[in-house]
């Protein structure tokens, strides 16, 4: 079993959209009204929602799906396709308003979800245990610790959304093409062991539905609160050497989505 390093992507991650969050809030809160200087008249603040080409959001989701591992525990019912678990992601997005209905996104978010498949004191079984063992048992075990596989995948994607702003609502849909960094292990509940990983690289379009209220449409910064779906996940096939047992290749041939192809999340941003 090989050691890690604690410090991890997500948290890696996690200080970089802080950071930058931090930042983009402070350069929006600073942001001057715009005057109209008329003479004559009193000078008046451009205010309408129309005119703001900027939103900067920061938000959470959670993700559905199903995995495919190695093995599972002897407790479990095995398939080739199983519920993922404990799958949530984070990101931080930029909109550019071309029209009050059509605009420009970029954002960049990190997912992960494990699923367990070995439990300490007991056994874990698969075909793939039977084929490694030249066809002499399906078990392998007990584990001495908890065994999870997990999947950490960092992505930045570019697309379009379309929206039609009505009554402080602003229903719309989107599609966008993403480049994702995705990393598989199958590692103890810490994280601090493993038994095996691959990572790589691959990119794939995505799919959105939401809708934005908006909230202080008139004033120098609205605010908007954001629920939204986001579907489709490019799937990545793990090659593993040495997983489990010296001589042991896992080839994952069925793949596994590098994050959840089901994804409901909640954003807040600001415009300027």
């Amino acid at each position: 079993m090989q050691h890690v390093r604690p410090l991890t992507a997500a948290f890696r991650f996690a200080c970089v959209l802080a950071i930058s969050f931090v930042i983009v809030l402070s350069t929006g809160m600073s942001v001057s009204a715009q005057i109209d200087e008329n003479p004559g008249d009193t000078p008046t603040i451009k205010s309408s929602f129309d005119s703001k080409k900027w939103q900067f959001s920061f938000g959470g989701l959670l993700m559905s799906g199903k995995v495919s591992t190695a093995l599972l525990p002897v407790t479990e019912e095995f398939g080739d396709m199983n519920p993922i678990e404990s799958p949530y992601g984070f990101g931080l997005g930029i909109d550019y308003n071309l029209s009050p209905s059509m605009r420009l996104f970029f954002d960049g978010n990190f997912y992960t979800y494990r699923k367990q498949v070995g439990v300490a004191g007991e056994y874990s079984e698969s075909f793939w245990v039977y084929e490694m063992t030249d066809y002499e048992s399906h078990y392998i075990g007990p584990f001495e610790e908890d065994a999870y596989f997990y999947m950490q995948t960092t992505g930045l994607r570019v697309g379009v959304k379309y929206g039609i702003l009505s009554k402080g609502m602003r229903p719309w849909a989107g599609a966008g093409f993403g480049f994702y960094a995705w990393k598989a292990d199958y590692m103890t509940a810490d994280r601090t062991k493993t038994w095996g990983g691959d990572s790589g690289t691959i990119a794939g379009p995505t799919f959105l539905l939401g809708v934005d209220f908006i909230l202080g449409r008139d004033s120098k910064s609205p605010i908007v609160v954001t629920l939204y779906g986001d579907f489709a996940s490019p799937v990545a096939n793990e090659t593993i050497t040495d997983l489990f047992q010296d001589g042991w290749t896992w080839e994952n041939t069925t793949g596994n989505h590098v994050m959840g192809p089901y994804r409901f999340g909640l954003s807040i941003g600001f415009m300027h």
